[in-house]
Formats: C-alpha cells, structure tokens, sequence
C-alpha cells in the first residue's frame, strides 16, 4: 500500500485499529509491603487471608507461587489482574488505583477534576475528539475492558492537556461533552472490571463534565452507566435512584432507556414481590426505544437496540424466577446480538445457566457454563463474567460441589496472574 493510500484515523483513536502492546505500569505495592514491616511471603499469606475471609469458591495459589507474582509486580515485569490488584489494595488498606495498576489514570481524573471546575476550554479539531469517542463507543462492546482502559486512559490525558492550555469559550460544549462521554466510558470500563471504587470515582467526573456541558442528554447517558455500576455491585436501591434521576432527566435519549432497562432489572433482583415495578420498568425501556432516532438504535455504547432490550428482559426474568419468560428472551437475544458482542452473549450464557440451576438441572447448567466460558480468553473473562460465574457454583446443590464439572468450572473463573 502506497503511503497516500494509507487510511486517515483520527490520531485520538488510532489505538482502537492497531493497538501496542502496553507495558506494565508502575506501582507503589513494594513500598507500601515495606511500610507494613512485611516480607513478600508476609503479603502471600495476607492475601490468602482475605480471599479466604471472603469466601471465594476460588483458591489462590501456594506461597510461594503468589510470591513470585509479587517479585513480578513490584520488578514491573508484569502487571497484577484486577482480582488481584483488589485483594492488595484490601490488605494495604488503601486505595486500589493509588496503589497499583491505575495510579497514573487517577491522578489523571484528579486533574480533569480541576480543569473542569475551573472552565477551561479548548480549540483542540473537535470532529477528531467526536470521532475517537464515536469509535470508543463501538469497541466497548467488543474489546477487552482490561485493554481498553488503557486506550482510553491515553486519549484522556491528551484530552487533558488541551483543556489545560486552551481558553476558547467556543469550544467549550463540545469539548466538555467528549470529557463527559470518555470518562463515562471509563467508568463502564471499570464496572467491567468489577473495579468498585474506580467506577465511583470515574462517575463523579463524568457527572461533572456533564453538568459543565450543559447537556441534559450527556447528563442522562453518565446516569445511566453510574447505575449500572451500582447493579453489579448489588446496591440494587441506590442503582434505582440513580436510573430514576436518568430518566428525569429527559423524556427521550439512550441513557433514559438504558437506565429504564436497569431499573427493572435492580427491581427483579431485589426478589418476586417487585414483580410489579419491574414489569413496569420493562414497558417504559420499550416505549423509549421506539421512540429513539434511528441513529441512536445500534450496537454502541452510545446506542440502544432490541437485542439490548431483550437480554435486559431475559435476565429480569432470570432473577424474578420465570425460567420460561426468561429463555425466550435469551432465545431472542442471542439471535439479534452480533457475534462480536461477546460480553452480553456470556452475561446471556450465563442467565441460562442460573435458569437451568433453578429448574434443578444441575447437570445441565454446568455444561453450559462451560460452553459460555471456555472460549473466551482471561481477558474476556475477567471482572463481571467472572461475578456472574461465581454465582452459578453458589446455586449448585452442595452434594454436587465435587463434580469434576464443577472444579472445571473453578478452573475457568480462577485470576490470572
């Protein structure tokens, strides 16, 4: 290929069509192991320690193998996964991404913080900062969390520094709507990753890169993902008045029908005698939708579609436990969703097999979870695929915890290094 014919990407999201391999970032965990008074086999057996008072179904490698992945982290020679980045920051008693794996992103949304607050704009070209997002807002759905966070962490920073040396008040919304949208990207990044405090935090900044745009749009979309956030992290009452101010927000947009469909959900899973007001959110998600503009019916995180609306059904059901009305919705869903979308068709996988467990096919829903997980990477697997798994080896009988399906099922939502 000649060099003029070479496509022309937006240089805010090249990382979405060749992405580097990253290097393993720096952290604090030796200097904080020191602080402690502990050897690296002192923060093994920690760690032991609280994943047992958790009481994982998981089982954490011997001392000396967690000591080895501790040289590793603290040389830099390899980054820690999420699950393990979590139990650090448990034991250390400090915050996660101050600590390891994300320090450097959350100095970063320190610093947006201030920016914002103090309205500084940039003249940075507009269409290529709309079009990074645009293209972000496609790979959440398809690319790992774990990577993207990167990506994104990296576009910020740029981001970042436009709106540190620019003071074009003529610029200011659209500028400050793309801060809105990536750091809202951000927070759905760290839901993924089940990454609790992260998700948090990243909300507040998109809330307020909202709010400065002006966008009541913006503003119900960040809601949206802000909730979604509580949902996994099973604070079902405040997931429902954060989707409740999303859709107060607007009569018509993605975030209120996106908040509307997690609304029924956080109703069903707090038990059947919400069955009402969950049936209720579901109806209201349906009439959003139809009312949507046609480009805003897609498979992007900025989008909505029907094969959206009918795993969110789906798996309403799963938790009000109408194992039939929940199927063929999973049957519906599976059918519209794109290859490509591996994390809601495992999330719809994995509602199958808790409706499988349910009806007492133990059997049967261990051999589908398998089918779910197996051919997924530990990428893919990792944070809310992995949550979710875990609830099915807790629905299984304990008469039938030794099966070797089950150890295999272990196995698969076992961290990575």
């Amino acid at each position: 290929m000649k060099p003029k014919d070479v496509p022309s990407f937006p240089p805010l999201a090249r990382c979405l069509v060749v992405a580097p391999k990253m290097q393993p970032m720096p952290n604090r965990l030796r200097e904080e192991r020191e602080a402690h008074g502990w050897s690296q086999s002192d923060l093994a057996r920690e760690l032991i320690k609280a994943a047992e008072a958790e009481h994982k179904p998981t089982r954490l490698p011997s001392i000396e193998s967690l000591k080895r992945n501790i040289y590793g982290w603290e040389a830099g020679k390899h980054d820690a996964s999420p699950f393990y980045r979590r139990l650090c920051a448990l034991v250390l008693d400090m915050s996660e991404c101050e600590l390891f794996g994300g320090s450097g992103y959350e100095n970063l949304r320190q610093r947006l913080d201030d920016v914002l607050a103090a309205g500084t704009m940039s003249d940075a070209t507009l269409d290529d900062w709309e079009r990074a997002v645009h293209l972000y807002g496609q790979a959440a759905h398809t690319r790992p969390a774990n990577l993207l966070v990167h990506d994104l962490g990296s576009d910020l920073t740029d981001l970042h520094q436009a709106l540190a040396e620019n003071r074009s008040a003529s610029t200011k919304r659209r500028l400050t709507r793309a801060v809105a949208h990536m750091a809202g990207l951000m927070c759905l990044t760290h839901i993924k990753l089940d990454d609790r405090p992260a998700f948090r935090r990243w909300a507040r900044t998109a809330r307020l890169a909202a709010q400065e745009a002006e966008d009541p749009w913006t503003y119900s979309w960040v809601l949206a993902q802000e909730a979604y956030g509580h949902f996994y992290a099973c604070d079902y009452l405040e997931a429902i008045d954060v989707a409740r101010g999303a859709q107060s927000l607007v009569n018509t947009a993605v975030g209120a029908v996106l908040a509307a469909a997690l609304e029924a959900r956080a109703h069903a899973a707090l038990g059947p005698a919400r069955v009402g007001e969950a049936q209720a959110a579901l109806a209201r998600a349906e009439g959003l939708l139809a009312s949507l503009r046609p480009h805003e019916i897609n498979d992007s995180a900025f989008g909505y579609n029907n094969a959206q609306l009918y795993f969110h059904r789906g798996n309403t059901y799963t938790y009000l436990g109408d194992t039939r009305a929940a199927w063929q919705a999973q049957q519906r869903a599976l059918e519209l969703y794109a290859p490509t979308n591996y994390l809601d068709r495992a999330l719809i996988g994995l509602d199958r097999t808790l409706c499988l467990a349910r009806d007492g096919d133990s059997a049967g829903a261990l051999e589908h979870a398998a089918a779910t997980l197996v051919p997924l990477t530990k990428d893919q697997r990792e944070g809310i695929i992995s949550l979710r798994g875990r609830e099915v080896l807790e629905v299984i009988p304990h008469g039938q915890k030794a099966l070797p399906a089950v150890r295999q099922l272990r196995e698969l939502l076992s961290p990575s290094d």
